[in-house]
């Protein structure tokens, strides 16, 4: 009984084992090539002088909005780090296991205060060159986000990442529930064209409260306490928002949002204004 015991703590310690160094992250730099701008550090396998050159001016040229957006002063450089393909990308943050799980379709993260991302010269089949460089501000935001609140609403936290990377989607007629929008798990986000709606209700609060009102939400999410009006209201408002045409949107916004607005129901379908470009990727 002994013999059996110890044997099967040894295969428990194995498969744990295996399964530790399988989901951890193997985020090595000492290999890597390092390029220095203005503001960040940039971490790469192989990169062509030009895809550096678009990188390093992607950023530069955000990092400004960005900064002002968040009222930041850094003083310490970001860390970009830039793996040659979709794989290496994988393996180093979400480990082995987790990397043979997903697809092309996540190529980008941001880690404590890193950015980690694919190539944009090796963006495999779900980006392209483009999608890739918007990318990098996306995570780079996220990190921002991150200094302020390391566990913020999923919706404001991905819609202000989408909005000031320049992710604006084109939007499908039916319109999140409010109750899908308080839900914090990714399913829901994604079930509900999250990328593409989080970007127009970030690009609301901005237009309607102000990027200080923006970013008092996301370090508390309190919108009684920053906005004086329940989530419910706001959405509401949202709703009206959305149906509005591109053109006349924040005039008529800034005469409503002083109104009493009608209850209007969370499965709404409406019309909406539509945008156009890449869906955004985490």
């Amino acid at each position: 009984m002994k013999r059996i015991l110890k044997y099967l703590l040894i295969i428990v310690a194995v498969i744990a084992g295996i399964a530790f160094l399988g989901l951890k992250k193997n985020i090595n730099l000492r290999n890597m090539q390092i390029h220095e701008t203005a503001h960040f550090t940039i971490y790469y396998e192989s990169l062509e002088k030009e895809t550096l050159a678009d990188i390093e001016q992607v950023l530069e040229e955000k990092y400004p909005v960005i900064q002002t957006f968040f009222g930041l002063a850094e003083e310490q450089k970001r860390q970009i780090v830039v793996y040659e393909s979709v794989a290496r990308f994988q393996r180093a943050y979400l480990g082995i296991i987790l990397s043979l799980v997903y697809g092309d379709w996540a190529s980008g993260a941001a880690y404590q205060d890193m950015v980690l991302v694919t190539s944009p010269q090796n963006p495999g089949s779900q980006h392209t060159y483009d999608d890739t460089l918007e990318i990098i501000v996306h995570e780079y935001v996220h990190t921002c986000v991150y200094q302020l609140n390391d566990m913020p609403n999923i919706w404001l936290d991905e819609g202000v990442a989408t909005y000031l990377a320049g992710q604006k989607s084109q939007l499908p007629s039916k319109v999140p529930a409010f109750e899908a929008m308080q839900a914090e798990d990714m399913d829901t986000f994604l079930e509900n064209d999250g990328y593409a709606f989080s970007y127009v209700y970030v690009e609301f609060l901005e237009r309607t409260y102000g990027s200080r009102q923006v970013v008092r939400l996301i370090e508390t999410n309190d919108y009684e306490g920053v906005l004086g009006k329940s989530a419910l209201d706001v959405y509401n408002e949202w709703l009206l928002y959305l149906g509005m045409e591109n053109s006349t949107s924040c005039a008529k916004m800034n005469a409503l949002v002083t109104q009493p607005l009608p209850q209007i129901p969370s499965t709404s379908t409406i019309a909406i204004c539509r945008g156009t470009g890449p869906r955004a990727m985490r």
